[in-house]
């Protein structure tokens, strides 16, 4: 079987890193795997760095002419059995172009309009809420299907733990970690509010936060606000997460909207204790008091609240680890990702 994957962007966030996963597995698989992207960058490296094939389109809008164009010259020469778009733009693209070629896409975050995916034949999400918003929005249900995302776990473990403590000068410190990009709909803000409560009981606490956005300065103004610029690290856009990972004691994620959030389930796969909020498909990661603890967006109180229940209980906290750990490995395998989203395949391809 010969899959054209198809993305808009170029960095290597959580639908890229998704997609280079993807290859990956259905390449290991025996599947002949190509990728088209608008541009070299940060996601063309890791593909030729793995030896993926990958081949440039026009930049432009979704109807950008040349941009079809260039599209339509890549299928073409490549002659797919089945084209897979990630996100709204490429699902738009494809879904003109890719005729009479099947097309799937996936759906990475919550979907307000399902115009990009009217003209694909079957509809990936990630998470439940996804596939809700995009059933509400008036595409027909029978048309799509949940596959969750996955990690590698073998790359996630806390052997270097004493070593990026010491790095980052961290030894006697509490440190809670969130791995996002700093905007709104991420929730960082109610991670700093929560923090001079955590103080007054965990006076080693550091807060710190992974990742680059437009909420930058506007969350160290409310640090210094609050009095807590000294327990919260802003470390911007990071290449070592893994590292990061392996020297935290716990795992936040605050968000008040999310597609799949793969930091969270690489948190989960590291085997550390993890606080999620009810968004996205983190409800389906987390079973509160299971596995880690789940709480409602936008709460201050609930942060302070599940932090301290972690951070003061320390057979908790393993069982918390453990039971992350098996969730990762079990449900949320790389294998399960791609034999869920060949089966969606086999169903277009055959109807």
């Amino acid at each position: 079987m010969k899959i054209l994957h198809l993305i808009a962007s170029t960095g290597v966030g959580g639908a890229e890193k998704h997609l280079l996963d993807l290859c990956l597995q259905q390449r290991a698989f025996g599947l002949d795997v190509s990728v088209a992207l608008p541009q070299e960058g940060a996601l063309s490296q890791a593909l030729q760095s793995h030896g993926i094939d990958y081949a440039l389109i026009h930049t432009g809008g979704r109807w950008h002419p040349l941009a079809l164009w260039s599209l339509r010259r890549v299928i073409r020469r490549i002659r797919p059995d089945l084209v897979h778009a990630h996100m709204l733009k490429s699902a738009a693209m494809a879904g003109i172009v890719c005729r009479p070629i099947p097309c799937v896409a996936t759906a990475h975050n919550i979907v307000k309009n399902h115009a990009p995916f009217r003209h694909c034949r079957h509809v990936i999400c990630v998470s439940d809420m996804v596939r809700d918003s995009l059933i509400r929005s008036g595409y027909s249900e029978a048309m799509t299907t949940v596959v969750h995302n996955a990690v590698d776990t073998r790359a996630f473990n806390n052997l270097k733990r004493d070593e990026v403590r010491r790095l980052h000068g961290w030894q006697d410190q509490l440190i809670v970690l969130c791995v996002a990009r700093l905007v709104p709909a991420k929730g960082q803000r109610y991670a700093i509010e929560a923090l001079p409560q955590l103080l007054v009981q965990l006076p080693a606490i550091r807060l710190v936060l992974a990742g680059e956005g437009e909420d930058r300065e506007a969350l160290l103004q409310l640090a210094a606000k609050l009095g807590v610029s000294a327990h919260l690290a802003l470390l911007g856009s990071r290449n070592d997460i893994a590292d990061l990972l392996a020297a935290t004691d716990i795992y936040l994620q605050p968000s008040i909207k999310e597609g799949f959030c793969i930091a969270f389930l690489e948190a989960m796969a590291t085997g550390l204790a993890c606080i999620g909020t009810e968004t996205g498909a983190i409800p389906a990661m987390l079973k509160s008091g299971i596995n880690g603890v789940l709480i409602h967006p936008a709460d201050s109180a609930a942060i302070v609240d599940a932090v301290l229940s972690i951070a003061t209980d320390a057979d908790r906290r393993r069982r918390y680890q453990q039971a992350a750990k098996i969730t990762a490995n079990t449900q949320f395998s790389p294998q399960k990702q791609m034999l869920d989203t060949l089966a969606v395949y086999r169903q277009v391809l055959n109807r």
